[in-house]
């Protein structure tokens, strides 16, 4: 495979946290149009790569070229067919997220979206990529190496490999004979490598077996993990992902679980979402925002199995499954928005809202992961009520969309669900496009389990707090509740109720009386305020899901399938 084009990255003063790009091509026509891309696949937020771009410019034979900008993160260029392009940019990689650039003395990963122009007319063509690295310093990627460099097929497998940088450790394992390897940084401490030997080909396998195959997807898989003192978070790609989780996490149980239900994740979405497609994302248009109304299949079926995968893989007990399940119901059942925005809704407004949260997201909108996967829970039961079950349809629209790189619609999603249960189709109909609640309780009651409220007696008022120094403020204040019909807004500071001086939330919840009529002294901007503030009766907000002990031989026997025989 030769390459058309080839991207050369400096990366020799990390600690400048700055690299330089250096493209090399022998243009074939006068005009030549470049554009970094808007966002990067598997992270639905336009995050304006080109903000961190400087110093772009272009020569030919030695002379320059005048760039003509045409918006935000594209140029327009007049070349001279046929005679080698250079084209230099520096950027600055300072955002350590698992969607940018980061470099620093010890070590960086770099994004493709937020570094690789594309060139106009050569998506399709090979991509070479070289490396100018510090010494001692290591690469993983999952472009094939031809020990020069790396190629790409095209510019879509150029833009799916990031890199990981710096002193790298790696454990090698397989997975149905396929080769994959995680990689990892960031951890002075002892990792646990007898552990991570263990349980991740366990997970890997259990995965595959959600999917009804022997081997994954990729033919080689590769995982990225930074580990740092606070983070959290995954983005998928075709034959890797990337992964950042706290240090200080991984030393608990509870957090050991959490490092496993994300891999899990990340690994799901090589079949759903990367090679099982949304119809508007194949292929990807990576210049701005693309409407997808069915994220809430690819992300809320991929939590909701996540867990699951866990369990199956003998990662977890019963009783720490369905404690996770019972804190996502949590969550949902605490976020006013879900009466706002409807589960369709979140998916298509993803790109202005769910990544843009501020303090007053929960009053209007609901996660389409969080939603997501509690409707594919509905669903999987509903279906297993009927003799079939979400991962049977799941391996279905995998034969018949992504094995053949087939992109899927919403109507799609619905026919397929309709020709399993007819009345399940309507259901989700109404799941997807109302704000109405969610029968979980009922449906769980199929494979007895019940959902119980834990009883709370703190009087309600909608507030959230918390201490910023010695001062007593408002985080959050849910909608129509009597902490907003008080007028209290985010960042408010509250000063003393009822004439005494406040200190701290549990201060102000011991002097509350549900019903009651309290005055309540604020400030905000510097000026103090007064009101009233009258809180309801206490309302859950915890819910705890346990096994019935009435339950009969019927659903007891359903749950079992339903969750499946943990591997031994």
């Amino acid at each position: 495979m030769t390459a058309s084009l080839r991207y050369c990255l400096d990366l020799r003063e990390p600690h400048s946290h700055r690299l330089t790009v250096a493209i090399t091509h022998r243009p074939l026509r006068p005009l030549l149009r470049l554009q970094l891309p808007a966002w990067t696949p598997g992270s639905y937020l336009e995050r304006d790569y080109g903000r961190h771009l400087e110093g772009l410019g272009a020569s030919q034979g030695g002379k320059r070229l005048e760039l003509r900008r045409l918006d935000r993160h594209s140029w327009q260029l007049a070349v001279t067919p046929g005679e080698e392009l250079l084209i230099s940019y520096g950027l600055i990689a300072v955002e350590a997220t698992v969607r940018t650039n980061w470099l620093d003395g010890n070590g960086g990963f770099l994004t493709a979206a937020a570094w690789a122009l594309q060139l106009e007319g050569c998506r399709w063509e090979p991509h070479r990529l070289e490396l100018l690295l510090p010494q001692g310093w290591q690469v993983a990627t999952a472009l094939t190496a031809d020990g020069q460099g790396w190629l790409a097929h095209d510019y879509d497998e150029l833009i799916d490999a990031p890199i990981s940088l710096g002193a790298l450790q790696s454990l090698a394992f397989a997975v149905g004979g396929v080769p994959h390897q995680w990689v990892w940084q960031g951890l002075p401490q002892p990792a646990p490598l007898d552990r991570w030997q263990q349980d991740l080909p366990r997970l890997c396998a259990a995965a595959c077996g959600l999917m009804g195959v022997e081997r994954p997807a990729a033919d080689n898989y590769l995982f990225m993990t930074r580990f740092c003192g606070e983070g959290y978070g995954g983005l998928e790609h075709n034959d890797c992902s990337a992964l950042i989780f706290s240090r200080r996490e991984l030393a608990s149980p509870a957090g050991y679980r959490r490092l496993l239900q994300l891999v899990a994740h990340e690994y799901l979405h090589q079949w759903n979402v990367r090679r099982l497609r949304p119809r508007e994302l194949s292929p990807y248009s990576y210049g701005g925002a693309v409407i997808v109304p069915t994220l809430w299949f690819a992300e809320g079926v991929t939590s909701y199995f996540d867990s699951l995968v866990v369990y199956r893989a003998g990662l977890c007990s019963e009783a720490e499954l369905l404690a996770e399940w019972a804190e996502q119901i949590t969550r949902y059942r605490n976020t006013p928005g879900r009466w706002v925005q409807s589960l369709r809704e979140s998916s298509e407004e993803a790109w202005v809202k769910l990544y843009r949260r501020d303090a007053h997201s929960d009053n209007q909108q609901v996660s389409y992961y969080l939603k997501g996967q509690l409707v594919a829970m509905l669903i999987d039961l509903q279906l297993r009520a009927a003799g079939g079950s979400l991962e049977l349809l799941l391996q279905e629209l995998w034969r018949n969309f992504g094995r053949g790189g087939r992109g899927y619609s919403s109507e799609d999603l619905i026919e397929a669900i309709g020709r399993w249960d007819p009345q399940l189709a309507q259901h989700c109909e109404a799941w997807l496009g109302s704000t109405g609640e969610l029968p979980l309780d009922s449906y769980l009651q199929t494979v007895g389990l019940l959902l119980t409220a834990q009883a709370n007696d703190n009087a309600n008022t909608g507030l959230q707090l918390e201490l910023v120094g010695r001062e007593l403020r408002v985080r959050r204040v849910e909608r129509a509740s009597p902490a907003e019909l008080a007028g209290l807004a985010p960042s408010d500071e509250l000063l003393a109720l009822d004439g005494e001086r406040l200190y701290s939330a549990e201060q102000l919840e011991q002097g509350l009386r549900p019903l009651g009529e309290h005055q309540l002294l604020f400030c905000r901007d510097g000026l103090v305020h007064t009101s009233v503030l009258r809180p309801t009766a206490p309302q859950p907000r915890q819910w705890q899901l346990i096994a019935d002990p009435n339950a009969p031989a019927a659903p007891l026997l359903l749950r079992s399938q339903w969750l499946g025989t943990p591997q031994a």
